[in-house]
C-alpha cells in the first residue's frame, strides 16, 4: 500500500498517560503502520488522493459500546463520517482534540451524550456501526480545533495533526514502539551508537549505528529495525534507566539522566520512561502488527 514519507513529520500524541481503550468489549487490534497510508485503502501511489490521518481500531462487532479515552468535553456527536457511520469529537483536558469515527447515528442519545457535555474517562459515548466494524481514531493538538482535517496528497500533514500510535499503545498497557526515525536515533544515541542529529533522515550512518547495536546486543546483524531488534533495544534502554516501573518513572528518569550519560535529549528520557513504565509485553503487540482486515474506507467528514 502506498504511504507518504511525511508521516515522519508528525509528533506523537501525548494526552493522558493511561488513556482508556475505547472499546472495552473488544480485544485490541490495530496497525501501527496505518498513519500516512493511502486512501482509499489499497490504492497505489498514482491513485491516492489523500493520506490516512489516524489509526483504525478494527474487528469490532456492531453495537459494541465506545467509551471516552480520557476526561474532556464532547464537541460534536453524529458528525458526518463515512456512509451511515458518524463521528464523535472530544476536546480532552490534557490538550488533545480526539476524533472517533464509526458510530451508529443517534447511539449517543442512549447514554445521554450531547455536544458541550463534560465526560470522564470510560464514560459511554455510543455504539459501533456494524457495517463499518471499526472505530477510526485521529488525534490533534486542541488549540481551538472543532473538526478533523483531510490530509491531501501533495500537501503537508494538516496543522496540529498528531501520530496516535504510542497513544493507542498506552491505552492497552503495551510497550512504546519506536516507529519514527527520530525515536530510533534517540535510542541509538542514548546507547552510544549514533552521534548524528536525531531529526536527520534515516541514512547509511543510521544503519551502521543500528548494526553496531545489533552486534553488541547479540542479535542478527542485518541493519533492519524488526521486532527482535526493537525488543533488544527497548530492553537495553529499560536497563539503562534502572528498570523503574512505577508512575514516577518519568520524573525519576529525567532526574537521573545527567548522571547516567551526558548528551541525551529530554525527548529520549521520556521515551525511556515510557518503555520502562509500560514494560515489555508483546501479546498485544502481535495484534498490532497483524494484517489489517479489508474494512470500509474511512472517508472523513468534511471540516
Amino acid at each position: 500500500m502506498a504511504r507518504t514519507n511525511e508521516w515522519e513529520q508528525l509528533e506523537m500524541a501525548a494526552g493522558d498517560p493511561k488513556p482508556a481503550w475505547p472499546i472495552p468489549s473488544a480485544k485490541p487490534k490495530f496497525a501501527t503502520w496505518s498513519i500516512g497510508g493511502g486512501r482509499p485503502f489499497g490504492c497505489d501511489a498514482n491513485a491516492c488522493k489523500r493520506w490516512h490521518a489516524g489509526i483504525d481500531l478494527t474487528g469490532l462487532a456492531g453495537g459494541a459500546i465506545v467509551v471516552a479515552p480520557e476526561d474532556g468535553v464532547v464537541t460534536a456527536v453524529d458528525r458526518g463520517w463515512s456512509g451511515a457511520a458518524k463521528a464523535v469529537c472530544l476536546r480532552t483536558d490534557s490538550g488533545l482534540f480526539v476524533v472517533l469515527g464509526g458510530f451508529i447515528r443517534g447511539s449517543s442519545k442512549e447514554f445521554g451524550i450531547a455536544s458541550d457535555q463534560k465526560v470522564r474517562k470510560g464514560d459511554r459515548l455510543g455504539r459501533v456501526l456494524g457495517s463499518y466494524a471499526m472505530i477510526h481514531l485521529e488525534t490533534y493538538l486542541a488549540d481551538g480545533r472543532s473538526a478533523n482535517s483531510a490530509w491531501w496528497k501533495g500537501q503537508p500533514p494538516p496543522k496540529g495533526l498528531l501520530n496516535p500510535t504510542n497513544y493507542v499503545e498506552r491505552m492497552v498497557g503495551d510497550r512504546i514502539s519506536l516507529v519514527r526515525s527520530v525515536q530510533r536515533h534517540d535510542a541509538l544515541k542514548a546507547l552510544g551508537y549514533f552521534a548524528g542529529s536525531s531529526t536527520a533522515v534515516w541514512s547509511e550512518a543510521s544503519k551502521a549505528a543500528l548494526k553496531a547495536a545489533q552486534t553488541a546486543l547479540g542479535i542478527e546483524v542485518d541493519g533492519k529495525w524488526g521486532p527482535t531488534t526493537e525488543a533488544a533495544i527497548t530492553g537495553a534502554l529499560s536497563e539503562l534507566d534502572g528498570g523503574c516501573t512505577d508512575d514516577l518513572c518519568g520524573t525519576a528518569a529525567m532526574d537521573r539522566a545527567p548522571k547516567a550519560k551526558a548528551g541525551r535529549s529530554p525527548r529520549f528520557w521520556l521515551t525511556v520512561a515510557g518503555v520502562a513504565a509500560l514494560g515489555m509485553g508483546f501479546g498485544v503487540g502481535l495484534l498490532m502488527t497483524s494484517d489489517r482486515e479489508a474494512a470500509p474506507d474511512p472517508d472523513r467528514g468534511a471540516p
